[in-house]
């Protein structure tokens, strides 16, 4: 089979949103998961929003002139992530998906990005082997939380602002020892604020939730507080949080205060990594 990798339009993007969709449901489905897109409509959002983004890389492939998959890698940030990737579930195994691998890491090369990541679900063997054939190293097991809204308002949580962005900044760059200042940015310029804690005169933790989302915290209670306070705003989909099952304390406390497990994932990484320090709550990319 003759595959051909272009970079898609926005005319591309409802076929290429179907086949996400699609490719996630049949996945789930078939090991017993909510599918992490529960919509079409959903699909068409994110596929459209990262063809459109200056700051995103994407890339489709095509077969006998049919559309049959696509990739995306973020540019956001001095560390690139990758995903989603999906392939048309009747055209899997046709090198379709290793292709636009193969298409993301070179991209990344060209650009001399030398660290990326990405979030696999850990049911899903075929990316599993996929990922780890390209020199992709496993490094946590996360768990995708569903979150309950926090009782009452929590007057120590409030929505970030610009003026807030070097404090946030550096606290990435001590607990997550990188810096996401760009997602951070881009939150903010569409209007999906991240949530800050100030206690004592002091910003002890941010958190953004959603899949596309990540925190840092000082503490396990920081962290309680943003997602409890975060889960209260959250429109519909988005109060959801990744948490390192290695962080022990915390995942019980989540537990404790109702927050819901809904799957395994796995941290993996190609080239530099050095693990975070404190209380760490990754996005889908990392």
């Amino acid at each position: 089979m003759n595959i051909e990798l272009f970079r898609p339009e926005p005319e591309h993007v409802p076929d290429l949103a179907r086949i996400c969709y699609e490719a996630f449901k049949v996945i789930h489905d078939r090991h017993g998961f909510p599918p992490d897109m529960p919509a079409p409509e959903v699909a068409n959002q994110i596929v459209g929003l990262f063809v459109s983004r200056p700051d995103f890389y994407a890339v489709a492939a095509r077969a006998d002139g049919r559309l049959v998959g696509s990739n995306f890698l973020s540019l956001s940030d001095p560390i690139a992530s990758v995903g989603p990737i999906t392939v048309d579930p009747a055209f899997e195994g046709h090198g379709a998906g290793r292709a636009l691998m193969r298409a993301v890491l070179d991209h990344a090369s060209d650009r001399g990005l030398p660290q990326i990541r990405l979030l696999q679900d850990s049911f899903n063997t075929r990316s599993l082997s996929l990922y780890a054939s390209f020199g992709f190293d496993l490094r946590e097991p996360v768990g995708l939380l569903d979150l309950k809204p926090a009782a009452t308002p929590d007057a120590t949580v409030r929505p970030a602002t610009e003026a807030d962005l070097p404090t946030l900044d550096e606290l990435t760059r001590r607990i997550y020892k990188c810096s996401r200042r760009g997602e951070l940015t881009a939150a903010l310029s569409h209007g999906w604020p991240p949530f800050v804690r100030e206690s004592n005169g002091r910003k002890t933790g941010y958190f953004l939730p959603g899949f596309m989302g990540h925190g840092v915290a000082e503490s396990e209670v920081d962290a309680l507080a943003l997602i409890g306070e975060a889960a209260r705003h959250a429109p519909p989909g988005f109060a959801l949080c990744f948490c390192p099952l290695r962080q022990g304390n915390f995942y019980r406390a989540a537990l404790h205060a109702g927050h819901r497990l809904r799957k395994v994932m796995n941290l993996m990484t190609l080239g530099p990594y050095e693990p975070p320090e404190g209380i760490w709550m990754p996005s889908i990319g990392y």
